[in-house]
């Protein structure tokens, strides 16, 4: 049985900009582009955490803008294969 992380009141995290590969993460699935982003590291390192709570997140789709509100029931926990793009935060480079 995994470890209970337990989230109460509203948050406003920023989103994680660079994924590890291997490693574990929380997050959310868009609502607007259903592209998957974190928003921590996973504590427990191995990906055994449960979220619960009835805390809600505020947080904006790294991949579209949309900015959405989600409940700590909506927490997905997932190893990243690859590192996040770096599309997603200007930091490519910016001539067309």
């Amino acid at each position: 049985m995994g470890a209970e992380l337990e989230f109460r009141g509203l948050f406003k995290p920023p989103v994680v900009a660079h994924l590890v590969p291997g490693n574990w993460y929380l997050g959310f699935r868009c609502h607007a582009c259903y592209e998957t982003f974190a928003i921590m590291d996973e504590p427990t390192g191995d990906g055994e955490v449960e979220p619960m709570g009835d805390g809600l997140f505020e947080v904006a789709c790294p991949a579209c803008g949309s900015e959405n509100r989600y409940a700590a029931g909506d927490l997905l926990v997932f190893q990243s294969a690859s590192a996040m793009s770096d599309e997603f935060f200007g930091s490519g480079d910016a001539s067309a």
